[in-house]
């Protein structure tokens, strides 16, 4: 039987950061700041991407009260 192609799960504010400087720290839990710069620079899976994607303008903001 073929491997079936099942959709990722997204990742959601419980999850763990899968790599870089805070792999295993809480997606909630980790520096807007960081999570900006790793987006902008395009140093992150497509998953960490899709999660900064859905949640920009709230990491943005607090990227700024920071």
């Amino acid at each position: 039987m073929p491997y079936e192609n099942k959709p990722i799960k997204p990742l959601e504010d419980s999850d763990l950061m899968p790599s870089g400087k805070y792999k295993g720290d809480k997606m909630i839990d980790i520096p807007a700041k960081y999570l900006l710069y790793v987006y902008e620079n395009n140093m992150c899976s497509n998953r960490v991407r899709d999660y900064i994607k859905e949640n920009l303008n709230v990491i943005r903001d607090q990227a700024k009260k920071e």
